[in-house]
């Protein structure tokens, strides 16, 4: 009998310091976990699915501030300025070669004048925005159709753009663009701020003048200092997104109604000091204080995921790169990008290393996230190439 009760005694123990072995590893677990930094948790895993390098000629330089991708019956392709001989070249995706250029004349009749960008909307037809400020629309030979002036007395328009950051986007039967440069930022007050309507569109179905949609800068966009007034764009079905450069506020424009939609927050967890500028600075010290700066960047969406990518540019100590601060300024070492659902629910972000990718050369293709890997500041730089890596986001649905 007396054994049987130290049998159960000792049974008790056992099971008691199983219990207590279990507590202590689900302890330690919680603990680990809640020692990573915010950064850490909100992680995506990535991974390289391929590459992509097109060897160029001598006379190709290329206009990186605009790349467009896009897909034809007969393959994919990727559309780039080349400044050299003032021509889109066409490069298919498979070939890896130049299968077609659109020539943007100097002189003539189809003059195009200085240019800043352009979208292809079509098969035969894109879009340019040039300088005095105008949309003119060209064939693929080059041919203007339609020049299209955009003019406004209160937004004193001197800057047209259709670049990586703010493309020309279409609605129906409507151009809509941006122009979000301020004339006077050190003149101009937090009022001003929340009164400026930088966004116009152009109905293409007669001849009346670019409309300015009544739709400004949240009224606090100011409250802690002057920032830079920068943002970019994309689009989804009828909802136009515009992402601030120093705001984690993503704006949603509806086309159709050319009305604001309301405000979705989009902060990453690595951008957490904006750069405040309240006077203008000699010598570097403002590129400094702009490299020391987070602020986010260009935002594309890819249709064949449903997903947006916003990336974003992370302070640095420039001291602590052998580079000098312009060199830093030019192409900022640590970029990183945040990843949004349909609905703009953040998924994750991931942060590339120091000097892996070139800033705004960047595209959405069928194989996934283009990146490009020719930064200037890194020792494989070819000028070359035009070298990208194929990226892919744990979690995101993708063909092959």
């Amino acid at each position: 009998m007396i054994s049987n009760c130290k049998q159960e005694l000792l049974k008790e123990l056992l099971l008691y310091s199983l219990a207590l072995v279990k507590i202590y590893h689900y302890l330690l677990l919680l603990f680990v976990f809640s020692c990573k930094s915010p950064i850490e948790k909100n992680a995506l895993n990535t991974r390289k699915y391929g590459s992509l390098s097109i060897a160029v000629n001598s006379d190709f330089n290329p206009d990186r501030t605009r790349i467009q991708y896009y897909e034809s019956d007969s393959g994919e392709y990727l559309a780039i300025l080349n400044k050299s001989l003032s021509r889109i070249e066409i490069f298919n995706l498979e070939t890896k070669v130049s299968e077609h250029n659109i020539p943007l004349a100097k002189d003539g009749p189809n003059r195009v004048g200085v240019t800043n960008g352009f979208q292809i909307v079509s098969l035969d037809c894109l879009l340019l925005a040039t300088i005095p400020p105008k949309i003119k629309i060209i064939d693929f030979k080059g041919i203007i159709k339609k020049s299209i002036p955009v003019n406004d007395q209160d937004n004193k328009v001197n800057f047209l753009s259709s670049n990586n950051e703010i493309p020309l986007l279409m609605g129906t039967n409507s151009i809509f663009g941006a122009q979000p440069f301020f004339e006077d930022f050190f003149e101009m007050s937090k009022n001003d701020i929340a009164q400026y309507t930088p966004i116009y569109i152009i109905n293409l179905s007669d001849n009346s003048p670019a409309e300015w949609l009544q739709i400004s800068h949240p009224s606090d966009i100011w409250e802690n200092g002057k920032k830079t007034e920068k943002f970019s764009w994309t689009e989804r079905y009828d909802t136009i997104i515009v992402a601030p450069h120093t705001d984690h506020r993503l704006w949603l424009i509806s086309k159709d109604k050319g009305n604001l939609l309301g405000y979705k927050d989009g902060k990453s967890m690595s951008v957490n000091n904006f750069h405040i500028i309240n006077q203008l600075s000699s010598g570097d010290k403002g590129i400094i204080e702009n490299i020391a700066s987070d602020r986010y960047e260009i935002m594309l969406y890819d249709s064949y995921r449903d997903v947006f990518y916003r990336f974003f540019f992370v302070g640095i100590d420039w001291e602590s790169y052998n580079l000098s601060p312009r060199d830093l300024f030019a192409n900022r070492p640590k970029t990183g990008v945040l990843v949004l659902d349909k609905n703009l629910n953040i998924i994750g972000e991931h942060l590339f290393e120091n000097h892996a990718i070139e800033n705004w050369n960047y595209f959405v293709g069928r194989k996934g996230l283009y990146v490009s890997t020719n930064n200037p500041n890194r020792e494989d730089f070819d000028e070359n190439f035009l070298r990208y890596d194929i990226i892919r986001f744990e979690g995101l649905e993708y063909e092959d």
